[in-house]
């Protein structure tokens, strides 16, 4: 289990000014109030990252640039339909830069990195950018006929379980990967020791 919250840590802290308004929208169904919140905890992740001079990635700017664009113009506008649109942009965005090859090894655990090259993670990252894609389209289809509490439900509960899903099967897949070159090197190293 320490091993799959481990993997999943960097995904869940990019993630963060988003969990933080989807939290406080449902629970305090004040829209401006949970726009206003996420946008903060966005600001404070990067400021945070920034202090202590850890990297901050392409998709941690690309989400504090959509928060604080669209959740402004949300909370200007008294108009929540500019934040519900932003998952589409951020899933396309986000499709898109997973159609790179090799995106997936920055979330790699350290001790699998040697074991994996850019061909055993490329099935995976296109799986993960078809997920976006498809949840872009979703999106469009929810923030255009359900109320902004139902949205964010339905958004949410899809989101998570989708990615749930595919992060399980993603992760058992990637670490049977690692198991399989690490005992095939290990033969191989005993086998050559013994001739």
């Amino acid at each position: 289990m320490r091993y799959v919250l481990e993997a999943a840590r960097p995904i869940l802290i990019d993630l963060l000014s988003t969990i933080v308004f989807f939290v406080l929208l449902w629970t305090t169904r004040d829209f401006i109030l949970a726009t206003a919140l996420g946008i903060a905890a966005g600001v404070v992740e990067v400021t945070i990252r920034l202090v202590r001079k850890k990297p901050i990635g392409v998709i941690t700017w690309m989400s504090l640039g959509l928060v604080v664009i669209m959740g402004s113009a949300s909370i200007f506008t008294h108009n929540p339909l500019f934040v519900m649109l932003k998952p589409t942009i951020a899933y396309s965005l986000v499709g898109a830069a997973m159609l790179k090859r090799g995106w997936m090894h920055h979330y790699l655990p350290e001790i699998a990195k040697p074991y994996l090259t850019r061909d055993d993670l490329a099935p995976w990252g296109y799986a993960w950018s078809s997920l976006m894609f498809f949840s872009a389209v979703l999106n469009i289809a929810l923030a255009l006929t359900l109320d902004p509490i139902a949205w964010s439900a339905s958004l949410s509960i899809f989101g998570l379980a989708s990615k749930i899903v595919l992060f399980a099967i993603t992760y058992a897949a990637i670490r049977a990967r690692v198991r399989s070159v690490r005992n095939s090197a290990q033969a191989k190293t005993q086998a050559d020791s013994a001739a």
